[in-house]
């Protein structure tokens, strides 16, 4: 990595103890709740993937959502935050039933990312985290035990859709192999949290947390054989050097890609530090250290006629970013309910039941010329 000097309007400032760049005054956004249909906001669906395909958001959810918004995908247009359609079930391909994951894809996977083959709209991908609750027996336990990570292996997901997502369904599965000098350990619930593919096809992987307490980001390539067997798919560290601040807690939790201006560059990796309300840019050429995005997020309160009267938005106490989905010119972000943590938003009593209901919010920031320094 080198290192060099900045020369802007004085809105960004390097920082040499932690190899990035930081944003000197955090990004204040104002979000939307997501909407049903009918425009009820969501009763706690636990947003943990979110994808733009074809100027349309895909939203995924965890395993503690409610039970009726277990294992969906919703439809959400970008502009409003409502959902464009009836969620649609995820089915599992009758053979991968009778496979050693079987009985996890049939029950209630913990899902937690979301991203889309861009040279096949039909494929969505997603990753497994916390699969404690299952075990593998038998040959399938010998066959994956060397995962260097969780006894449950990591699991990347096809979902195979229609065009117009009407239909989902699991036809295909790679369990994962990290490298076992990551020393990524055996945390099942601080796994894989963001998933993105770039120009050149290849996967990226973004681990919550290791056992050193860091997140780390791996990769592999993804091609037109990939989903062809069952065996391990043997991830690599990317080596990022990551913004970490301290040696405090500060997972990604959300992944995606964007493109530079420039085709000759291969890009960056937009990562959501969920504890740190921080958006990473992540320079693939490694041509500069990170950016640091830091944010403020603020909910609408719609409770101008309230007794007593409360502002039009109300900033978040806790939001906790957990989706990330890049368009030409915006970041949209999606909120996970934390629910120990949510209620603490709840400062005016006419906008508390949204925060009640563990409803999730949608916001958008504009891309910065200021991410693509040269």
């Amino acid at each position: 990595m080198r290192f060099f000097s900045l020369i802007l309007t004085g809105s960004l400032i390097l920082l040499c103890g932690s190899f990035s760049v930081s944003a000197a005054e955090a990004l204040p956004l104002q979000g939307q709740w997501l909407t049903d249909t009918s425009g009820r906001t969501l009763l706690d669906p636990q947003s943990s993937g979110l994808t733009l395909r074809h100027g349309e958001l895909i939203h995924i959810g965890d395993n503690s959502a409610a039970s009726a918004q277990r294992n969906i995908l919703m439809k959400i247009d970008p502009a409003t935050g409502q959902l464009n359609a009836a969620p649609v079930k995820i089915t599992v391909a009758e053979p991968l039933t009778r496979g050693c994951f079987g009985p996890l894809l049939t029950a209630y996977p913990d899902w937690e990312s979301l991203t889309w083959d861009r040279q096949d709209d039909t494929t969505l991908i997603t990753v497994t985290e916390d699969s404690s609750n299952y075990q593998l027996t038998g040959e399938c336990a010998s066959r994956y035990a060397d995962t260097n990570a969780t006894p449950y292996p990591t699991l990347l997901v096809k979902i195979k859709i229609d065009k117009a997502l009407s239909k989902a369904e699991i036809v295909a599965v790679r369990p994962v192999q990290f490298p076992a000098e990551a020393k990524v350990g055996n945390f099942a619930n601080d796994g894989i949290e963001g998933l993105a593919i770039d120009n050149d096809n290849q996967l990226y992987l973004a681990l919550e947390k290791n056992q050193a307490n860091a997140p780390m980001i791996f990769s592999t390539a993804y091609d037109d054989n990939f989903w062809q067997d069952e065996q391990f798919v043997k991830v690599k560290d990317t080596g990022f050097i990551l913004p970490l601040p301290d040696g405090g807690n500060h997972p990604i939790n959300g992944l995606d890609y964007l493109a530079h201006p420039d085709s000759s560059h291969p890009g960056y990796l937009l990562a959501a530090a969920r504890n740190d309300n921080q958006l990473w840019i992540l320079d693939l050429s490694r041509q500069q250290p990170p950016l640091v995005q830091s944010l403020e997020f603020y909910a609408p309160t719609y409770s101008a006629n309230a007794t007593p009267p409360c502002p039009a938005y109300q900033k978040l106490d806790n939001t906790s970013i957990e989706g990330v989905a890049v368009s030409d010119k915006l970041v949209y972000l999606v909120n996970d309910p934390w629910k120990s943590q949510y209620l603490k938003n709840i400062q005016c009593p006419a906008n508390a039941e949204h925060f009640k209901l563990f409803s999730p919010l949608l916001f958008q920031l504009n891309i910065s010329q200021q991410w693509f320094i040269q």
